[in-house]
């Protein structure tokens, strides 16, 4: 059923509307993963690789989504029970992986963008795969298992250090981003705590407003929760902004741009892994490299 699920994804996804920006999704995914021409011998599979990066990664810029959420969002038809299916392609991992294990019809891979390992139901998995070899691939969860899309970037034993490094290279952005949250929530927390003191302070007033009886007292108090009504007014707008900020930051930096990051790696790995294929006696270090 998976199968069929991922064909029918296909054949709405390269269809009006959805296929409208295929063009300029082309250029743009050229852009990083280099000029794939007709007669290059791993054609048909860079062209599948390009179709999904098209569905499941390239953010419509009219709509800020994918065209996966897009179809998944607007489905409508006779194929609803497909249409069911796909919705749990939105979870799909696209990573860099290493074979760990390989079984009759199940390989265990690592994701080296964060080191989560999968086993992977893969009849073909002796024929396609080697031991320690690191690739490009797509993994979706059906039915509580999950599985490849397919569709493989096979990068060249002696590419494994280069490709660590970059990794890692990816990993230390992320980790600036990381670092920069936990500075907004901790001063979120701050403000927080800061609003609760002054709630607890007006609470304590109030309470002495209902058993005081001296007018001089009551003036000082209505004074006093004036004063803190304002400060805790300031206190809640400065913790709604920061709650607004910490949010778009968290979509922007942690979420979208290390996936943004991760997925252009892939691509520049990809065009690098081409290059290779059609040198004839470029030694591999001159390939992979920065």
């Amino acid at each position: 059923m998976i199968k069929e699920s991922i064909e029918y994804l296909i054949k709405i996804a390269t269809n009006p509307p959805y296929s409208n920006n295929l063009l300029p999704g082309r250029q743009e995914y050229q852009k990083y993963a280099g000029d794939i021409f007709e007669d290059d011998k791993s054609y048909e599979n860079q062209m599948a690789l390009f179709l999904e990066w098209y569905i499941f990664d390239r953010i419509e810029p009219t709509h800020n989504q994918t065209v996966l959420e897009l179809i998944i969002n607007n489905g409508k038809g006779p194929s609803l029970d497909l249409l069911k299916n796909i919705k749990v392609f939105i979870s799909h991992i696209h990573g860099l992986f290493i074979i760990k294990k390989i079984k009759d019809d199940w390989v265990k891979v690592i994701n080296l963008f964060d080191n989560e390992q999968y086993m992977v139901i893969e009849p073909l998995g002796k024929l396609y795969f080697s031991k320690n070899s690191i690739f490009e691939g797509r993994i979706l969860a059906y039915e509580n298992s999950y599985y490849f899309t397919g569709n493989f970037c096979f990068h060249p034993e002696g590419s494994k250090k280069f490709i660590k490094s970059e990794i890692k290279k990816n990993s230390s952005l992320h980790a600036v981003n990381v670092k920069e949250l936990k500075s907004k929530n901790l001063k979120l927390n701050n403000e927080n705590e800061k609003l609760n003191k002054t709630i607890g302070r007006i609470k304590k007033i109030q309470l002495k407003l209902q058993h005081s009886k001296s007018e001089k007292k009551l003036f000082e108090f209505k004074e006093k929760l004036s004063k803190f009504e304002s400060i805790k007014a300031f206190y809640e707008e400065c913790c709604s902004l920061l709650t607004k900020e910490i949010t778009i930051f968290t979509n922007e930096k942690i979420i979208r741009e290390k996936k943004t990051n991760q997925i252009i790696l892939i691509l520049k790995l990809s065009s690098m892994q081409l290059l290779f294929e059609r040198s004839r006696n470029i030694e591999l270090k001159y390939i992979y490299k920065n």
